[in-house]
């Protein structure tokens, strides 16, 4: 119990939505009051045996879509003990406790009021369930940012933990190998302590059942059997094995990630839109937490915005006139070096130890991030790693980053944003954060965004002549391509690149993700413009007004703008954690792949097959032919110039020798592949 009174927030910037309970007399109603219902349940975290109302979930209640797979995606992330299904561990790999720590090292480092407070009162419960001590809950918390400089309050895996949260959230870039050998070294260790309290058991049951069905093969009784079961049990090792470890690591190195990731997205989501506290929880807080720490986060709310570290890699710029002339042409590395494994399961399905729920659930990323195409990519085979994200993580980020008018029981709940103005906004983060996998793929499905605009790609498609097409796909090109180049100085774009609404959008998005304290400074200009656009395009025909339960057409604009917000900044929030986990998982861009061996027929598609001594065609695995990542790039039309731009934002080294030689005069700079790669960053 404190003695300090918690900061008050009646100085805060006022919360940019209104958090309500759900609607009851929307036509989904039930829908959503019982997402509201599992959020103030399930997020005690199972801690607390009653319900915790809370404005998480009210904020989520603008996105129900989004809400309701939210819940499972945060939940195994955050909450989760090690939980094991069909015979190995399906999530919670990394400790609790130190989950908890890197929860709340996030959210002091960034400031953000929200997690600070919430995460102390969760991190204390959770560290008192795991047999801390009061004073040595009140030296972590209090000392979590200057974890490096207090050996004798964090033990080594965890300051390698919270050194791997801190490159994260600031500089993903600036994570090195050697702090990453050191981590998979101590989680080694750490998972060798708790082996036998935490997953002999299983393994137990494994050589169990493996004893038993072996003594009944030979033909013994029952009671044989058993007693085999007993005795192979019994003797069981207490070392873990090391391929087991293995696999468990990398399983915590992926849910590290995609747990920092998750509270990137929220401390922005938080300190954008200025979500306040709970009425009550400062009486929570003094009721439970020691001074040290409540003082400490006062400390931390009072400072908002000042004394933050860069949230965001150091900036590149690069010579676009000069790339727009023609004069500097860089090609795309095809950089390897992954940190965790990137096996293809259509090699090997037996790898799913997990009887096809894991590589199941990733399905729905395989097709669905593709839009409809088979394209497992390196994303996919990173999230079979971890059996509960592989399931949870594309069901969750395909309403928020894809899915357009998705309407439930009459009442919209998803997709109030253009898909157009999500993938700016996705170009905006990646070149801005650097992030080499996100800008590839997401150049990608900006180009493509365009060609849908122009008609010449997705349905609807109008009918037009050859040449109206050829003229279509033309002009969306050329859009694409100046919005590529011109993004990371949107404010100073050519006229008729970009729309005011997606200036006012693209000026909001890069101060969320860079210094979230002032997004709301420019949310006046946004929402005006979302307002003006969704006019155009109702007036136009092209947008619904959801106005149920006869709310009037003001009134329903004025909720449709909060929608829009709520989900431009937990798309926002999501995707810049997800370009930080990519780099800092250094995934690689996906190669081409093709069902049997052989040389492609470029002008039929068609595969002349490369034969073995017996005659036959030899198949590779793969269930279908794919073009590797940047040839699909070129396939679609992504010029030279973007992907000029794009090499250089992730090539600094190669960017500052290139704007050198332009500024000394030099012209017609060419750059193979083979060069970019020597320098190249993820």
């Amino acid at each position: 119990m404190s003695t300090t009174i918690p900061l008050s927030q009646e100085e805060r910037p006022p919360c940019s939505l209104t958090l309500r309970d759900a609607d009851l007399s929307l036509g989904n109603a039930n829908w959503t009051k019982g997402l509201q219902a599992m959020s103030d349940w399930i997020w005690s975290a199972n801690l607390n045996p009653v319900a915790f109302p809370n404005n998480l979930g009210r904020y989520f209640l603008q996105i129900p879509a989004i809400f309701e797979q939210q819940l499972n995606f945060s939940t195994t992330l955050i909450f989760d003990e090690p939980s094991f299904r069909n015979g190995i561990q399906m999530s919670g790999f990394v400790d609790r406790v130190q989950r908890e720590l890197v929860i709340s090292f996030i959210a002091q480092l960034r400031h953000c009021w929200y997690s600070m407070t919430h995460h102390a009162i969760l991190g204390y419960l959770t560290a008192k369930k795991h047999g801390l001590s009061d004073d040595e809950y009140a030296a972590k918390w209090s000392k979590l940012t200057e974890f490096e400089h207090n050996l004798n309050v964090f033990s080594p895996v965890e300051r390698a933990v919270l050194t791997f949260a801190r490159a994260f959230a600031t500089d993903a870039k600036a994570y090195t190998d050697a702090q990453y050998q050191e981590l998979r070294s101590l989680l080694k260790i750490r998972n060798q302590e708790q082996f036998v309290a935490e997953g002999k058991w299983m393994s137990k049951l494994e050589a169990a059942r493996a004893a038993r069905a072996l003594a009944l093969a030979r033909g013994q009784s029952i009671k044989q059997a058993d007693k085999a079961a007993a005795e192979a049990s019994a003797l069981l090792s207490d070392t873990m094995p090391s391929v087991l470890n293995e696999r468990k690591v990398d399983a915590q190195i992926v849910e590290l990630a995609f747990l920092c990731l998750q509270f990137i997205a929220l401390s922005g989501v938080f300190t954008a839109l200025n979500i306040p506290d709970e009425t009550f929880l400062a009486g929570v807080e003094q009721g439970l937490l020691p001074d040290a720490v409540v003082q400490r986060l006062n400390e931390l709310c009072a400072m908002g915005g000042q004394n933050l570290p860069s949230l965001v890699p150091p900036g590149v710029h690069p010579p676009i006139q000069a790339i727009l002339d023609g004069e500097v042409v860089v090609e795309p590395a095809r950089l390897k070096g992954t940190r965790v494994p990137l096996r293809p399961y259509e090699l090997n399905m037996a790898n799913d130890l997990d009887k096809g729920l894991t590589v199941g659930g990733a399905q729905v990323g395989t097709y669905g991030w593709s839009f409809g195409f088979h394209f497992p990519g390196s994303l996919v085979y990173c999230l079979l790693l971890h059996p509960e994200l592989a399931r949870y993580e594309a069901p969750y980020s395909l309403p928020l980053l894809f899915n357009e008018d998705e309407w439930r029981n009459g009442t919209q709940t998803g997709g109030f944003v253009t898909r157009l103005l999500k993938e700016l906004v996705y170009q905006k983060i990646y070149k801005t954060t650097r992030s080499r996998y996100g800008l590839e793929h997401h150049t990608m499905f900006l180009f493509n965004a365009y060609l849908d605009l122009y008609g010449v790609n997705r349905p609807p498609k109008p009918e037009m002549t050859r040449d109206e097409e050829a003229a279509a796909r033309k002009l969306a090109l050329q859009h694409a391509e100046q919005a590529t180049v011109h993004i990371l100085d949107h404010e100073h774009a050519p006229e008729g690149v970009f729309t005011e609404l997606e200036k006012a959008a693209l000026t909001w998005v890069h101060l969320f993700i860079t210094t979230p304290h002032t997004a709301w400074q420019a949310e006046k200009k946004l929402r005006e413009e979302l307002d003006e656009d969704n006019q155009r395009a109702i007036a136009a025909g092209t947008r619904r007004l959801d106005d149920s339960p006869g709310l009037g057409e003001v009134g329903a604009r004025q909720r449709l703008i909060d929608h829009q917000l709520a989900e431009l900044a937990m798309l926002t929030g999501h995707m810049d954690g997800l370009g930080r986990a990519l780099t800092i998982l250094r995934l690689e861009s996906e190669e081409p792949v093709q069902i049997v061996a052989g040389k492609i027929n470029t002008a039929t598609g068609g595969i002349q097959p490369s034969l073995d001594a017996n005659g036959d065609a030899q198949p590779t695995g793969y269930f279908n032919n794919r073009p590797g990542l940047l040839e699909f790039l070129s396939a679609i039309g992504v010029s030279a110039k973007a992907l000029t731009v794009n090499e250089l934002m992730v090539n600094p080294q190669l960017n500052d020798d290139l704007t050198k030689q332009v500024q000394a005069g030099k012209k017609n700079l060419r750059i193979s592949a083979q060069v970019s790669a020597t320098t190249g960053e993820f």
